[in-house]
């Protein structure tokens, strides 16, 4: 019980033990078995009682008997990173009916809260399965919270939700335990710390601990990097809010294919791209969370010690020329060996491409032959125009409660609305349909789907791409986000193919750090991207890649995400 629990602690739960039998031990005494054991341990007293059907519902402990009565031990830790909203009240069991509620203890340090950790036992007494600690980026609707995309005026509109959105729901259903929900960026916008007007932006404790944790999912991958007691954290990604902040901070993250995951309860700024993230320290984490919203299939199941059979795919790697090498000399060495690793232990070929020089040579009919030309306006028109429009009914409503004043919203976000509300409904047609094609020209010429001979069919092609590129980014220093995008962006391309995306954390590259005189290191995380709806044979091929290449799994909270070599 004690072995890899920090809730349990043998000098403040072993005074005394109850013991819940079942009445079906034939008159068996199991206290005549372990009370001499007991003792040795320090228990002081021992009382047996018949079961009588309460341990079948019972989840598993550390319990305390106070009043004849069970209580549930949770340990209060504090969130010293500043990654939480609020911290939740812990619920013994799960159940769709019953509504979350906040837990309103400030903590030990200053300026932060308490959050209430359970044990770390199963989910169920049925269930071998971990039960997670989980933390939830606040746009997903919890039952019996009001939701704050981290803007006062949205907090002090909303009211409490009468249902949980359908990702948390399925992962409290599997035996989750729900912490608290986590900051991100004003409006799922992106906001960097100099941008914060409402509230504080979380602290990303990589390198020098003074750096940008990105966003907007940033709450959520900070509190994975900075807490032992955090197992999970659920972010959203829609171009690129869960990618980045697990490039800064340091994580694994899963991003699933787009329409294979319930988005119900989920505030969606552009439906076509917002899809669920899941942030992990441990790959095995990261699948069991995945677990509660897509079931795992064949693929997911590859071990490094199987052969390859003969029906599987072989694979092919996609090395982007448009987004690869990246200036970062020390990052590409990482990712260079990264590449070698997996084309070695796949095995797999490589097929270096230029997206741009491939358009003008099989661009569709009627097209230009100069893609960027092509997606010209193509995010403002598609994706800004959602993100407008998606606020319509908060600021309509807020204004008619407020004496038609409008909300505050922080200037990115005031200039990106005034970019999507100067689109018309036809302009906004227009470029989705051209971003349809796009697509469907990315499908064919990437993932040879549609049109192409049988043997290139069957492979199993996985993109290749970097995150960004690594640099120092003071949370003190202004980092200005980018006022026009272009569909071409590495970000936008899992979005855009609705596939799915895994950030792999590779190793770390070196930097003078001007807050500490003294040499850090910045996170290296490397992004693999699949055909829609191979996710599950997305991870299995990174677990291969992983276990032949003898590369960690489990990265560390903390400055670093791997011991120094």
């Amino acid at each position: 019980m004690e072995e890899g629990c920090d809730v349990y602690r043998r000098d403040l739960f072993l005074d005394g033990l109850l013991v819940l039998t079942s009445s079906e031990h034939g008159g068996h005494d199991p206290a005549t078995e372990f009370r001499r054991h007991l003792e040795v341990l320090g228990a002081s007293w021992l009382h047996v009682r018949s079961d009588k059907g309460l341990l079948h519902r019972l989840p598993p402990g550390p319990y305390m008997y106070i009043d004849k009565a069970l209580k549930p031990v949770y340990r209060l830790y504090d969130d010293v990173q500043g990654s939480f909203l609020t911290a939740l009240k812990p619920r013994l069991t799960w159940h769709d009916t019953v509504p979350y509620s906040q837990l309103r203890a400030a903590g030990t340090s200053y300026d932060c809260l308490s959050v209430a950790v359970p044990a770390r036992f199963p989910g169920s007494v049925q269930s071998c399965a971990p039960r997670l600690r989980v933390v939830v980026k606040d746009l997903y609707r919890m039952k019996g919270l009001k939701t704050s995309l981290n803007n006062r005026a949205y907090y002090d509109f909303s009211e409490p939700a009468d249902s949980t959105a359908a990702v948390i729901s399925s992962l409290a259903r599997d035996g989750a335990h729900i912490l608290g929900m986590t900051k991100l960026s004003s409006m799922i916008a992106r906001e960097e710390p100099l941008d914060a007007v409402d509230f504080h932006t979380a602290f990303n404790p990589r390198g020098d601990g003074y750096q940008s944790p990105a966003g907007s999912s940033s709450g959520s991958a900070a509190a994975v990097a900075a807490y032992d007691w955090v197992d999970c954290g659920i972010g959203s990604d829609t171009s690129g809010s869960g990618r980045r902040p697990a490039l800064a901070n340091g994580v694994w993250q899963f991003r699933p294919s787009h329409d294979r995951v319930d988005l119900r309860g989920m505030v969606v700024t552009y439906a076509q791209f917002d899809t669920p993230c899941i942030f992990a320290r441990e790959l095995r984490h990261l699948k069991t969370a995945l677990r509660s919203w897509i079931p795992e299939s064949g693929g997911g199941q590859t071990h490094a010690d199987q052969r390859m059979p003969a029906d599987v795919p072989s694979y092919e790697i996609v090395y982007p020329l448009d987004y690869l090498p990246v200036p970062n000399q020390e990052q590409m060495a990482l990712i260079d060996s990264f590449l070698s690793d997996a084309a070695s232990h796949l095995p797999a070929t490589v097929r270096k491409i230029s997206i741009r020089e491939t358009w003008k040579s099989s661009h569709p009919v009627g097209t230009p032959d100069d893609v960027d030309e092509y997606l010209r306006d193509v995010v403002t028109r598609t994706y800004y125009y959602a993100f407008y429009h998606s606020s319509d009914e908060f600021r309509n409503k807020y204004a008619q409660a407020h004496d038609g004043r409008p909300p505050y919203v922080i200037p990115f976000v005031q200039r990106r609305w005034a970019k999507g509300a100067a689109v018309t409904a036809a302009q906004h047609q227009e470029a989705t349909d051209r971003l349809k094609e796009y697509k469907e020209w990315l499908l064919r010429t990437v993932f040879y789907q549609g049109g192409q001979n049988e043997k290139e069919k069957q492979k199993q092609v996985l993109v290749l791409l970097p995150i960004g590129n690594v640099v120092p980014n003071y949370r003190d220093t202004p980092s200005p986000s980018p006022e026009e995008q272009s569909a071409l962006d590495e970000l936008f391309l899992p979005p855009i193919l609705g596939a799915p995306d895994i950030a792999v954390p590779i190793g770390d590259v070196p930097y003078q750090s001007r807050i500490t005189g003294q040499t850090e290191h910045l996170p290296v995380v490397v992004n693999f991207v699949a055909a829609p709806g191979r996710d599950w044979e997305l991870i299995a091929a990174v677990e291969k890649i992983m276990a032949l290449s003898a590369r960690p799994t489990v990265v560390r909270t903390g400055k670093r995400m791997f011991e120094a070599s």
